[in-house]
């Protein structure tokens, strides 16, 4: 019996030249009927639209069967890496388009890489692409291990996986994904950043390493399956305001207002990560409390003007 193949990225394929084709067909459907306005660049308009719903994705939570999921990330053409959910410049976009703004062209694809913490079977891949399909609304371009071990393409709906065709692309490996993107998240001096949801708002948090960094996003993530665990009800459970896990952050502008953060491991010696335990008792929960109070305090100064 031949070994399933298996992988610890997941790479969806978005096919620009279709975005950017239907939505100049839209345009004109619309003023056929009426409509005077239209963006100044629908090329890079489109290409936005298409991009929207893979940045509001919430991978983590689209099916489990693939595990942890490290990240998901978008490549351009130009091989610029940027978080899913980080902001991305305007120019990512529009040099893609530059000239053929107001027509279609044949445009490279943008990636969408989601890294695994450990390799899966493809079983598990197609049922996470079956379903992100749903949560993005519309089938999906995959390119997947096929059995003989090399990489195909393959597409996805609601009903499941459909097609295939040989894939003669080179794609990044989980390696080359984080390296990558790990040149835009941590300076010169090894200080590194994280991206909280918080207080309706995206926080930069910043740590001394990217080790520390890591930590306190494994912390966020156990910590919201824990939540999750009990009820999910975060206020309620001590948590405040705790909506989703930290994610890695690009290096923030000079002038951008960061949370400078001691990861959880320098907390309580550590007992920070006690509740998470199976055998936890009212005290370790206590501590895990006390470093999220924490976190929300060092936020709050930094939002307030205060220098620490």
């Amino acid at each position: 019996m031949s070994q399933e193949p298996m992988d610890d990225v997941i790479r969806i394929r978005i096919d620009t030249t279709r975005a950017v084709e239907a939505f100049l067909t839209l345009l004109v459907e619309q003023a056929a009927e009426g409509e005077t306005r239209a963006p100044a660049n629908p090329a890079a308009t489109a290409i936005w639209r298409e991009l929207a719903p893979f940045r509001l994705v919430e991978y983590a939570y689209v099916d489990d069967g693939v595990g942890t999921i490290v990240g998901a990330y978008l490549g351009f053409p130009d091989g610029e890496l940027y978080a899913a959910g980080d902001d991305i410049p305007e120019t990512a976009v529009t040099d893609m388009v530059k000239g053929c703004e107001h027509s279609v062209t044949d445009l490279p694809p943008i990636y969408v890489y989601v890294v695994l913490e450990r390799p899966v079977g493809r079983e598990a891949i197609d049922a996470f692409l079956t379903e992100l399909s749903s949560h993005v609304g519309h089938a999906l371009t995959a390119v997947v291990p096929g059995s003989d071990g090399q990489l195909k393409v393959r597409f996805y709906d609601s009903e499941g996986a459909r097609g295939f065709a040989r894939e003669g692309d080179r794609h990044l490996s989980k390696a080359a994904v984080l390296e990558r993107f790990a040149t835009h998240s941590q300076r010169s001096d090894g200080r590194a950043y994280a991206a909280l949801t918080y207080a309706y708002a995206k926080q930069v948090l910043e740590f001394a390493s990217a080790q520390d960094r890591d930590e306190f996003i494994a912390w966020s993530r156990s910590l919201c399956d824990w939540i999750f665990a009990h009820g999910g009800d975060s206020a309620q459970l001590g948590f405040p305001e705790v909506t989703r896990p930290a994610e890695a952050a690009p290096v923030p502008e000079e002038d951008r207002v960061t949370a400078r953060m001691e990861a959880p491991g320098a907390f309580e010696n550590g007992e920070a990560w006690n509740c998470f335990a199976t055998d936890a008792s009212p005290t370790d929960e206590v501590v895990a409390r006390s470093y999220w109070a924490y976190v929300r305090r060092t936020i709050d100064e930094g939002r307030a003007g205060t220098v620490y």
